[in-house]
């Protein structure tokens, strides 16, 4: 089943899910028809909210909340144990207030100061002060490798007026601040941390971590994580006491234990074949709510993929109608803009359609090539042509995305091949080296579409052949790929940033919504979804399409812990 990386979009960190095989459908039915199993609690008010956020793992004994699962750390370190200043929502642009209660730009916007709120402690008692705020932040400036959302570029400075509130100087007026400083940074505790012998970025924080978080780490073996709640939370108390975190060996396992009920809440890579089984009972639902786009990246540092109607053929010979089936259903077309719909859909200003593969000879003809006797295409020179489609094989639903796109373009007579890679290495090293033609891949959400495209397209993000690139700018766009249009693309980021007003930050992102239909520096195939998989047999109160108050993907932080707070027994 589909397993690849979601939401790396509060800067740099991804999560990796390991993949299965389908159940026989007969074994389907049969869990289907099971009762709740151990976990079903009905008849009292439930307790325990078992959850499986990444099949496949272990849990490694490493709670340290600058890394998230895919850098060994356990799952709910963020979030559960350690806090934001604000939580920026995804899915609807929220900002919601956390261990801030306000928050307000000065300067022109080259400052943020966020005033504490007042009755916040640590889990052992001790005050939460916004000395424990400069101290996260400074600590990070002297261990660059603790950054794992990126989040240094953002300010330049950070101090503390007096006990409840902390200002950052920021390097140039920047409007994205709140989601970057106020949301991509879990803080921690200056009298614990301080003591740290050694490297902060190695500390496992496996004795009583102590966080400002809901809940308290009760017990940890590789097998399970326990939680329960923390008794002086300073928020709202949970009405879900303790939450598991069993380590399933494999997808399989998983959905096999989701089934018969076993689970309450998992983020696991679904397949359409398992819906009626799983949907089969009123209590279980799936909430995939749009959260980016997949890109087809070509690298733009090589030929022929530098020439505008050479991508414009390639995106006009893909039927992206016959994408979203099978085991890729669930991702629909995306728009020519690269705007995530419908979730972002206000935003779009640009009334544009794909090009379909009757456009595809002009454009070919137009980039110097010529149909041969055999129907393919080759350079005026009679030098055949062939590219090949980077994909993790295991990551079933874009193998197969894969596989039509190269049908597609062998079709209109571009040759090509897939290229079915072991599987997230060395898939993502090479996307990041510029070591491939074509890859398919995600971009990085946010709470508008701004987001995507400061990672997809600013020239910052780029870099050398064979260099590193930052951001999803897998693709290269930089002065030396674009024919000047990189130069527009940062002016429009550069707009939205330098402004909070809403009118101008819609005109910056028409702007770059010009650049991407007219230039294609990316070709936008479909909209990925977050895995949110949950029953109502013991806990209500989940984000579904009918209240998305947020993305519902347990394996999304600080979102998960949103979503927890929300749950009441069903009960």
């Amino acid at each position: 089943m589909a397993t690849h990386p979601e939401r790396p979009e509060r800067g740099k960190k991804l999560t990796l899910r390991a993949g299965f095989m389908l159940c026989a459908a007969a074994l389907l039915l049969l869990l289907a028809a099971c009762s709740s199993g151990p976990n079903n609690q009905s008849g009292s008010s439930a307790t325990t909210l078992r959850v499986v956020h990444a099949p496949g793992q272990t849990n490694p004994d490493f709670f340290n909340p600058y890394y998230d699962d895919n850098h060994n750390a356990d799952y709910g370190a963020q979030g559960f144990l350690y806090e934001t200043l604000y939580i920026v929502n995804l899915y609807n642009g929220q900002e919601i207030p956390w261990l801030a209660s306000s928050y307000e730009y000065g300067d022109g916007l080259k400052s943020i100061t966020f005033h504490l709120r007042s009755n916040v402690k640590w889990n052992d008692g001790q005050p939460f002060t916004s000395a424990d705020v400069v101290f996260t932040f400074q600590l990070m400036q002297q261990h660059p490798a603790l950054d794992q959302n990126g989040v240094l570029q953002y300010f330049s400075k950070v101090s503390a007026p007096d006990a409840n509130t902390v200002t950052f100087t920021l390097p140039a007026p920047d409007s994205t601040a709140l989601f970057h400083l106020g949301g991509g940074v879990y803080i921690v505790p200056q009298h614990i941390w301080s003591t740290i012998s050694g490297d902060p970025a190695k500390f496992a924080n496996d004795n009583k971590p102590v966080g400002t978080g809901p809940y308290l780490l009760d017990s940890w073996n590789t097998n399970l994580i326990t939680y329960k709640a923390n008794p002086n939370y300073w928020g709202t108390k949970p009405a879900v006491k303790i939450i598991q975190v069993p380590s399933e060996k494999d997808n399989s396992t998983a959905i096999t234990d989701m089934l018969s009920g076993k689970l309450d809440w998992m983020g696991t890579g679904w397949n359409p074949g398992l819906d009626p089984a799983f949907l089969s009972k009123s209590t279980s639902h799936e909430f995939f709510a749009p959260s980016n786009t997949v890109m087809l990246y070509l690298n733009l540092q090589k030929a022929p993929f530098n020439n505008l109607n050479f991508r414009k053929a390639v995106s006009a010979a893909i039927v992206r109608s016959n994408l979203p089936t099978g085991v890729a259903q669930y991702a629909k077309v995306a728009d020519p803009t690269g705007v995530v719909i419908p979730t972002f859909k206000s935003w779009i200003t640009v009334n544009a359609q794909f090009d379909d593969p009757s456009k595809v000879d002009g454009y070919m003809k137009q980039a110097g090539f010529v149909k041969g006797s055999d129907g393919f295409y080759k350079y005026a020179n009679g030098t055949p042509f062939s590219m090949t489609v980077n994909v993790p094989g295991p990551w079933s639903d874009w193998a197969q995305d894969v596989q039509n796109i190269v049908t597609d373009l062998n079709t209109a007579g571009i040759r090509a091949f897939a290229n079915y890679q072991a599987n997230y290495n060395p898939y993502f090293p090479d996307l990041q080296s510029g070591n491939y033609e074509a890859a398919i891949s995600w971009t990085n959400s946010g709470p508008n579409p701004y987001y995507a495209y400061q990672a997809l397209l600013a020239s910052g993000n780029s870099a050398a052949p064979g260099k590193l690139v930052a951001g999803t700018n897998f693709e290269r766009w930089d002065s030396s790929t674009s024919n000047g249009y990189s130069a527009q693309t940062d002016a429009l980021l550069a707009k939205f940033e330098s402004s909070s007003d809403s009118a101008v930050q819609h005109q910056a992102i028409s702007g770059i919504e010009q650049i991407m239909v007219s230039q294609l520096p990316v070709i936008p195939l479909t909209v990925n979804v977050t895995w949110d998989e949950f029953t109502t047999v013991n806990w209500v109160g989940w984000p579904d399409a009918s209240n998305p108050y947020d993305y519902g993907s347990p394996y999304s932080m600080p979102d998960a812990e949103n979503v927890v707070l929300h749950l009441k027994p069903a009960h």
